[in-house]
């Protein structure tokens, strides 16, 4: 079972330019360099609560468990210290699995549908079928909580202030906004408890292209 790390933030405007370098020059190339990240990718609100979403696609959940990945979190250099202290804002961060994924060409434009039920993984697989597949839909899965919600608090954590969790998420990938923003307005209807939002894909890094 693959796993994702999924995570939406802020991030305080004083600081946009900095996060933006830091991501680039050290924060990605760091991560997609332990032992079982696969990809990273990076998106900006198109219409959403949050202005960023982050993924990380593993190749099992225990990777962001493991002693390699441990270590960077414990250990963050000066400028994720900075970044983590005085950037990051509104921070929900859940290590996931991949469940129903389907679609292997990867679309320009995500829209996600978070929950926090505990029926969350019943009521998304449900909402994932009726969508079925359309023209510009390219890419489809959803991700369930692998990580239990007590888990220990890693030193970047720390610098955050702690972050929020999901038990659930529904991740619709489009070729154009438009399609998504149509998509988004009828799941807001069905799931008004959920948090739902399109973000444009922004960069992505693959490991074996470091």
């Amino acid at each position: 079972m693959s796993g994702i790390l999924a995570i939406w933030n802020d991030c305080t405007a004083a600081h946009l330019a900095a996060y933006e370098t830091w991501y680039r020059e050290e924060h990605l190339p760091e991560r997609l360099a332990v032992p079982g990240f696969l990809t990273g990718r990076r998106f900006e609100a198109i219409r959403a609560s949050r202005q960023f979403l982050t993924t990380y696609e593993v190749a099992d959940p225990d990777v962001l468990g493991s002693a390699a990945y441990c270590e960077r979190l414990a250990h963050p250099t000066a400028r994720t210290i900075a970044m983590m202290r005085d950037g990051f804002a509104n921070v929900s961060r859940t290590v996931c699995e991949r469940h129903e994924v389907h679609g292997a060409i990867r679309g320009s434009v995500v829209l996600t549908v978070a929950l926090n039920t505990t029926d969350a993984s019943t009521q998304l697989g449900n909402a994932a079928d009726r969508l079925g597949a359309g023209a510009e839909h390219t890419h489809s899965e959803i991700w369930i909580a692998a990580q239990p919600a007590t888990a220990e608090i890693s030193a970047e954590e720390s610098l955050r202030g702690g972050d929020l969790k999901i038990n659930g998420c529904l991740a619709l990938e489009y070729l154009r906004p438009d399609v998504a923003d149509r998509v988004a307005d009828a799941l807001h209807q069905q799931f008004p408890e959920a948090v739902i939002g399109t973000y444009r894909l922004l960069c992505s890094l693959n490991q074996e292209d470091l």
